[in-house]
């Protein structure tokens, strides 16, 4: 199963400097679940999240970091349902709202308690770097601006306040801007972190949530300026967006990014995808949920080496999911997806 652990190639392949062999792996988020049953054993710490990594044969581990779940964000709509295939009975999901947030004014935003930079946790990426190979890397996910400014103000009251509150939106990009600007400023500077992953959807699969003039104003700026100093450091800056994101893909290429997931199949055709921006953006994931799901190994072994043959051929693709494993991905298929890279013909000498 393994392919390497070395970041190497994650760098060729998203700088489009030739075609790493076999093609990378690529993953925003594994459920602990779906981890605990490829190991055989429980998750009881960070060594056994890099032993997850390590043997599933990736080049990095993705770790989050910064304002992903603010005070009050998710308190939201619950469910209970069952989820999961590893685990018997329901679980508890929790939505945001989308509503009345905790911040619908201008009294709000001052009450709330905004963290400071500093105060945002990042030493779970210390304590995972020392079980790593030496070649491996961590990829730092700290996006959520567009994400946390509508969540903290319900996406009701987001899309009233852009027309009649326009002051108070500025604000808060403002201030989530700012504090995941430094905060990815101080990710950016740890040595074990190769590169950051701006998660923060802006679209679904029918187009964006908002006109391209309200992220041109409120929320790109924000990326060009991460993607500037991150170039200069020679870090990877890759973005995620599930949803048809043709609108704004040159607004994409211009914030800096080397990468693009996660290219759902239902929202955008990954071939033509590649034909406009392959030689620009290095394309990650489009492996559908469905058929992770509930395909069948074979299945799945004839969609990853179709995307390798299609879009690996110069090198500027990653196999992985369109979203994530989630704990609904029978094993089987996940272990499916992984082997068919390790298994894809060889082009020889």
């Amino acid at each position: 199963m393994k392919t390497g652990n070395d970041f190497a190639r994650v760098r060729q392949a998203l700088r489009r400097e030739g075609k790493p062999e076999p093609t990378p792996l690529w993953e925003l988020y594994v459920d602990p679940e779906v981890q605990a049953a490829f190991l055989g054993h429980p998750l009881r710490g960070p060594e056994d999240e890099a032993e997850f990594w390590v043997t599933a044969g990736y080049d990095f581990v993705p770790v989050s970091a910064g304002l992903v779940r603010v005070a009050g964000v998710l308190a939201g709509r619950t469910a209970r349902h069952r989820y999961s295939i590893y685990t018997a009975g329901e679980q508890e999901m929790t939505w945001a709202i989308e509503g009345r947030g905790v911040i619908t004014n201008e009294r709000e935003f001052e009450a709330f308690p905004w963290p400071e930079p500093e105060e945002l946790d990042l030493s779970h990426l210390t304590e995972l770097a020392p079980f790593l190979p030496p070649k491996m890397k961590i990829i730092c996910v700290t996006g959520k601006i567009f994400t946390a400014v509508w969540m903290l103000m319900g996406f009701e009251t987001f899309a009233f306040a852009l027309r009649e509150n326009p002051s108070l939106v500025a604000r808060m990009f403002e201030k989530v801007g700012t504090l995941q600007l430094e905060v990815s400023r101080r990710a950016s500077e740890l040595p074990e972190v190769g590169g950051l992953w701006m998660s923060d959807d802006i679209a679904y699969s029918e187009g964006l949530l908002v006109s391209p003039a309200v992220l041109r104003r409120y929320l790109f700026p924000w990326y060009r300026e991460l993607g500037r100093e991150l170039r200069e450091k020679g870090l990877l800056f890759i973005y995620h967006s599930d949803g048809r994101l043709w609108e704004v893909l040159d607004d994409i290429v211009d914030c800096g990014f080397h990468g693009l997931h996660p290219i759902e199949p239902k929202a955008m055709d990954s071939r033509e995808l590649k034909a406009k921006v392959g030689d620009k953006l290095c394309l990650l994931g489009n492996i559908e949920m469905d058929r992770l799901a509930r395909g069948t190994p074979e299945e799945i072994r004839k969609l990853v080496w179709a995307n390798i043959r299609d879009l690996a051929y110069d090198g500027g693709y990653c196999v992985g999911s369109s979203n994530s494993i989630t704990n609904y991905v029978r094993l089987e298929n996940y272990r499916a997806m992984l082997e068919a890279v390790a298994s894809y013909p060889s082009p020889g000498p």
